[in-house]
């Protein structure tokens, strides 16, 4: 009998330590170089639940719905190959026009200019209002906003971030966020390759 606990014991130490790691299909993690540019795609919006909120939609909208004006890539709007979990999930990947690059710090880059009609403006008010999220895909991973936790203060990422903002002073007339500061982090251990985290 102590033997065989002995054997099992010695089997299931070796099979918890050869799974150690394990990649998800499409989720490698991938090196670049400096100045290597970092895929950017955008997911379709999506409802959000504020803090001491209730679901105000359960509409998803693609991004590049007309009604939004969002900037489009200069080579088009290209849909991008999806696994069967985004699938699943109602993921609709698409190019983007955003430029990233490893390492390189940018600023005030404009993509486009846009006029928005009244019926198109009301339409994105409402969006902000139901507090639909933008969500980005970079390098696969999905962009993420840093919030605070009203109730205990913590600071956390929440994944995607709020078209707009109403607030407050703008709970009447919401305001569109137009304006992003991304912050890409990453790390090394040779200072040639690097990998966003």
């Amino acid at each position: 009998m102590g033997r065989r606990l002995a054997a099992k014991t010695l089997l299931l130490g070796a099979l918890c330590s050869s799974a150690s790691a394990f990649y998800l299909p499409g989720a490698a993690p991938k090196d670049y170089a400096l100045g290597d540019q970092v895929p950017v795609f955008v997911n379709a919006l999506t409802p959000v639940i504020a803090a001491n909120a209730k679901l105000k939609s359960m509409m998803n909208y693609d991004y590049y719905n007309p009604q939004f004006h969002f900037c489009v890539p200069d080579e088009g709007v290209k849909r991008q190959s999806e696994s069967l979990g985004s699938i699943l999930f109602g993921d609709r990947i698409f190019n983007s026009p955003y430029k990233l690059y490893m390492g390189k710090n940018a600023s005030c880059t404009e993509l486009c200019k846009s006029s928005v009609p009244p019926a198109d403006a009301k339409f994105i008010n409402e969006r902000i209002l139901e507090d639909q999220a933008i969500n980005w895909l970079v390098d696969g991973l999905p962009a993420s906003e840093l919030k605070q936790d009203p109730k205990s203060g913590d600071i956390f990422y929440d994944m995607g971030f709020n078209l707009g903002n109403d607030d407050d002073q703008y709970a009447e007339k919401p305001i569109l966020n137009n304006h992003y500061d991304i912050k890409m982090e990453y790390h090394t251990k040779d200072e040639k390759n690097f990998r966003v985290v």
